[in-house]
């Protein structure tokens, strides 16, 4: 359990009025009931899985020493995708990540290298949430044209589905 300090209280207050409490909810995860009752200081504790979806968005309005301890998300799932600055991504890069996510190792790189080969010239973006990989990948995408990009992301959609579809099998 972390605990909400005036501090952390204020950060979510000044998060909440810069993109609106309905966003906030919806960038991090958290109900508006529960965000409420840690701006207006009614819950003092926070459970770790909670902080680890708030903390990366209030990093920009803390003041004091847990602005020290927030780095990058915990990449448990898709929801580190809601990460402050992927917020602005469009819907094709999210599936990009997340499906080029569900690939194996070795389907990544090939996928990774069919992307810089199409784009030409390698410049990766820079965001800080997202892995080198991700990054270099990224880039790729965004050099591409929109029929390019469109033809790419669905052939890694494909690749993602089968994938998913053996590793079920293999459940069941």
């Amino acid at each position: 359990m972390k605990k909400i300090n005036d501090d952390v209280a204020r950060a979510l207050e000044k998060c909440a009025d810069a993109l609106s409490l309905n966003e906030l909810s919806r960038v991090t995860g958290v109900r508006i009931e529960l965000l409420r009752r840690y701006i207006s200081r009614k819950s003092r504790n926070v459970r770790e899985e909670t902080w680890d979806k708030i903390a990366p968005v209030l990093k920009p309005y803390l003041t004091a020493p847990e602005s020290e301890e927030v780095e990058r998300p915990i990449r448990i799932g898709a929801p580190y995708r809601r990460h402050h600055d992927l917020v602005e991504m469009f819907s094709d890069q999210k599936i990009l990540l997340d499906t080029f996510d569900a690939l194996p190792e070795v389907q990544r790189a090939a996928e990774l290298e069919k992307f810089l080969a199409a784009a030409g010239e390698e410049e990766p973006t820079a965001y800080e949430s997202l892995s080198p990989e991700e990054n270099r990948l990224m880039g790729a995408f965004l050099r591409l044209d929109k029929e390019k990009q469109q033809q790419l992301l669905l052939e890694c959609v494909t690749l993602a589905t089968e994938e998913m579809k053996k590793r079920r099998a293999e459940l069941f």
